[in-house]
């Protein structure tokens, strides 16, 4: 078994195929996602497993760079095929002996450990824990890079269709999905930069008005149109009457879709884009054969209480977070350090981007 850590392009492809169609694979760590890191002065890199020179496993990893100190956070996995799991351990060592090589005092790693039989086949089971050693330490103590730990999961079952799996909702989300149709909305999929940006601008004014942060079209827009393009995403947007009424990022990878980000238009009377956007990214998924949807997790009560509406269940991972404190007094500081970084996140952006 051969580990290669790299960011040679053609890696950067042979991964992100190897991600986009493994259950187990998750956006966080496509190659194009790790790179829009690159906006806060952050880097990226790759950590593949080859056997045989086919890719059976491995790691995307974010090194987050804040003045000298240096954090080494895979947001996700490693992950590998069906039957690679033993190496697991392996893997880990590899990660230590290499966070150490590039000079970082933190390292932290997020599995997918879960006995919930919705998503046994996009997890590992929770008994590997007990079989892996030197497995780390419980918690993220980073929080600066979005680390799995869970999927908000819409299981389509033994539905065949999405008419039929409609039918199996509430009767209100039902009649509020029939109801936004009824009007005379389109639907739309920009690609071009200025579509894409008029098309986040809602996401961005809704996040701004509910007081929550997304990342800024400027800085994430090369990630957007690369996937756009690769077709590992879209844009979907909601229009009446010529106007955006409402948006969301969508990607495509780990064999379902996941829902990102989104904004609608508060206005009355209530057109019902919401849900509208949700149907479409559920029929979308059963185009691509798909066997359930991500309609994504977190989000205030009011935004939990909304997504319950499409029957989707939150799983959360069992215990996926381990760190190694690797130099323990950088890391001392850090933490102390950490308590005036943390109060504000645009505050954060604009200091690292002056380190930058």
């Amino acid at each position: 078994m051969q580990i290669l850590f790299t960011k040679e392009s053609y890696w950067l492809d042979k991964w992100d195929e190897f991600v986009s169609n493994n259950n187990r694979g998750n956006h966080l760590i496509l190659s194009d996602w790790l790179a829009s890191y690159k906006s806060y002065g952050f880097d990226f890199e790759l950590g593949i497993c080859l056997d045989n020179d086919e890719i059976v496993g491995g790691l995307g990893a974010v090194i987050a760079k804040m003045g000298f100190f240096k954090f080494y956070i895979v947001p996700h996995g490693p992950i590998f095929n069906e039957g690679f799991e033993n190496i697991i351990a392996f893997v880990i060592k590899e990660l230590v002996k290499r966070a150490k090589k590039v000079k970082c005092c933190y390292l932290q790693y997020s599995l997918p450990f879960s006995n919930d039989a919705a998503i046994a086949s996009y997890s590992y089971g929770s008994d590997l824990k007990d079989q892996i050693e030197g497995l780390g330490s419980n918690g993220n103590l980073f929080k600066y890079v979005y680390s799995s730990y869970g999927i908000n999961w819409l299981s389509f079952n033994e539905t065949t269709s999405a008419e039929e799996l409609l039918q199996k909702f509430t009767i209100q989300a039902r009649r509020n999905i029939n109801l936004g149709y009824r009007n005379d909305i389109q639907i739309g999929y920009p690609k071009s930069e200025e579509d894409c940006r008029l098309a986040y601008k809602l996401i961005e004014d809704n996040a701004k008005q509910s007081n929550y942060s997304v990342r800024a079209f400027e800085d994430f827009k090369t990630t957007i149109l690369s996937l756009i393009d690769k077709n590992k995403a879209f844009l979907l947007t909601v229009s009446f009457n010529n106007e955006i009424k409402g948006a969301a990022f969508i990607v495509n990878c780990g064999n379902y879709l996941s829902y990102i980000s989104g904004g609608t238009k508060k206005e009355k009377p209530d057109l019902n884009i919401g849900y509208i956007i949700h149907w479409e990214a559920i029929k979308k998924s059963y185009e691509l054969g798909f066997r359930g949807y991500n309609i994504s997790m977190g989000g205030s009560q009011g935004v939990l209480d909304f997504k319950a509406k499409f029957m989707a269940e939150p799983i959360f991972f069992d215990h996926p977070h381990y760190h190694l404190i690797i130099r323990s007094g950088i890391f001392k500081m850090y933490l102390f350090l950490n308590e005036y970084f943390k109060k504000n996140k645009a505050k954060i952006s604009r200091i690292l981007k002056r380190i930058k």
